[in-house]
């Protein structure tokens, strides 16, 4: 009798040096393709290399989280399966690497996927693991992006001013990615709150998570070329809110409250 083989399908398997685990993903908890923007932020700025990849074939409904067909050159068919990558790099200004991971919320066999995300990161010395989270809230698109977390070790918390919400109700991947890895490293989450009303790319969360992982971490990133992109952001969102007065009616109710509060 033969057990199945591992999903996990390496490409090489690099030697790194204290690495640091950050973790996004597509799906419920990346409002604003926040937290899956940063980390391939953080993948192409680091010019990080692919080195495995999970198998979808255990972990989805593809009727439900269905491929994608596209075309190459016009005239060959190829399918994009769902993605669960594995990259890293140096990590600029320190004296470790970085794994980074980015995968999509998977519709099956969510402790079986958390088990091997573990197994990766244990047999390349990970001793802290971050992920990251965006959720939709009810704040104007005009204030800084505010990101909080928690972590199972208080004084880091404490130290970098985390609050921890008191959120109880459904959870997606990240949450139950973070709740497994805590018995087994420093684990840390983090969450940017993004305006809900807006549906388009947020980069103004994608900063404000990449500033506070840099400050908590202590390495070096160049956020200029993304400062850029969150100015642009701001004036988009108001062209969009003054063309809409339904949006625009709800933005003005925001910021009634936000002055009463």
């Amino acid at each position: 009798m033969t057990s199945d083989p591992s999903p996990i399908q390496y490409l090489r398997r690099p030697k790194l040096k204290d690495p640091l685990f950050v973790a996004a993903f597509e799906g419920w908890n990346d409002g604003g393709t926040a937290a899956t923007n940063a980390v391939q932020r953080l993948i192409s700025t680091f010019a990080a290399e692919k080195f495995a990849t999970l198998d979808p074939e255990p972990f989805y409904v593809f009727s439900e989280s269905r491929p994608l067909v596209k075309l190459t050159e016009g005239r060959t068919r190829r399918v994009d399966w769902q993605t669960n990558d594995f990259y890293h790099a140096p990590l600029p200004g320190t004296q470790r690497d970085i794994v980074l991971f980015r995968g999509t919320e998977p519709n099956l066999r969510w402790r079986s996927y958390c088990a091997q995300l573990i197994a990766v990161a244990r047999e390349h010395g990970v001793r802290q693991v971050v992920t990251l989270g965006a959720f939709l809230a009810d704040v104007l698109y005009t204030l800084p992006i505010q990101v909080n977390g928690f972590s199972n070790t208080p004084d880091l918390e404490e130290k970098f001013g985390l609050k921890r919400t008191s959120y109880e109700g459904p959870t997606g991947i990240v949450g139950v990615v973070s709740n497994e890895c805590q018995d087994h490293f420093q684990m840390l989450s983090l969450w940017a709150a993004v305006p809900y009303y807006i549906s388009i790319p947020n980069p103004k969360a994608v900063h404000a998570l990449l500033i506070k992982l840099k400050t908590i971490y202590g390495f070096e990133l160049n956020l200029e070329p993304l400062e850029r992109d969150a100015d642009s952001f701001d004036n988009e969102i108001n062209d969009v809110v003054a063309r809409d007065p339904n949006v625009a009616a709800y933005v003005r109710e925001l910021k009634k409250r936000d002055f009463l509060n």
